[in-house]
């Protein structure tokens, strides 16, 4: 339902074209992360959120403080929880950065003590939707939540993500979906994508999300993510995001 993830680093870290898949909000709590967004440059500092509609890349700049940056991302549903309406009609002009008020803090801190404590999805929904109103600038639940919805996008993703190491084949997501190979790559390419960049892209996130999180040898990680060797997941995640994994972990 909603998924919580921690990032740490002491040095440095710049990545670019990371994928966003679901509505996100990003909780910087020590340091600064800066990007490029819509050919502006935009800073979120302590005490500030980040929200990123589904379906972005986003490269960026993670910057300690006193030696430590540190951030929390929440990926949200891909529908708005009961009883929060939006509309579309000024989505466009909010800007991505959010400050934090003492009513988002309560919020924000609700509804992670209802994901350590595994609580009723029915529940975490609640604190969703407490978060969204709480949220200082309205119009941000209609832009985080006004693109059109990629259902198919969506549904490919959610297949892939379950096993990133799988030998995936579009004949196979094309049967799970209930169509043809060539009606799925159609509207794959009118969602602007295709399967292949949505298998990299699970497999790259998820080696992204090993690093982050794990100490696994970087064999171990290549193999989890689909590759039969550390040299050609190196050559994918560099290509995908400016930087090798090597030095991806040297930020830690």
């Amino acid at each position: 339902m909603i998924r919580l993830f921690e990032y740490d680093s002491k040095q440095a870290q710049s990545l670019s074209q990371v994928p966003v898949h679901q509505p996100s909000i990003i909780r910087v709590i020590h340091g600064e992360k800066s990007l490029l967004w819509q050919d502006e440059s935009v800073l979120v500092g302590q005490g500030q959120l980040l929200l990123i509609p589904a379906g972005s890349h986003i490269s960026f700049v993670n910057r300690p403080f006193l030696g430590r940056y540190r951030a929390v991302q929440l990926l949200l549903p891909h529908d708005l929880p009961q009883g929060i309406l939006s509309s579309t009609a000024d989505w466009r002009d909010p800007m991505p950065v959010q400050n934090v008020s003492r009513a988002v803090d309560l919020a924000w801190n609700a509804l992670l003590q209802s994901l350590s404590l595994s609580l009723a999805d029915s529940v975490q929904l609640h604190y969703l939707a407490a978060l969204l109103l709480s949220l200082p600038d309205k119009r941000s639940v209609s832009w985080l939540y006004g693109h059109t919805q990629r259902s198919v996008t969506q549904a490919a993703l959610a297949l892939m993500s379950v096993s990133p190491a799988a030998p995936w084949q579009q004949e196979e997501i094309a049967d799970k979906l209930h169509m043809s190979t060539a009606s799925l790559r159609r509207k794959l390419a009118l969602e602007d994508t295709s399967f292949r960049q949505l298998l990299v892209e699970v497999r790259l996130s998820h080696g992204l999300a090993m690093l982050q999180n794990s100490g696994e040898p970087l064999l171990q990680v290549a193999l989890a993510c689909g590759y039969q060797s550390a040299e050609k997941f190196s050559l994918r995640f560099k290509q995908q995001f400016g930087l090798t994994p090597a030095a991806y972990r040297r930020t830690l």
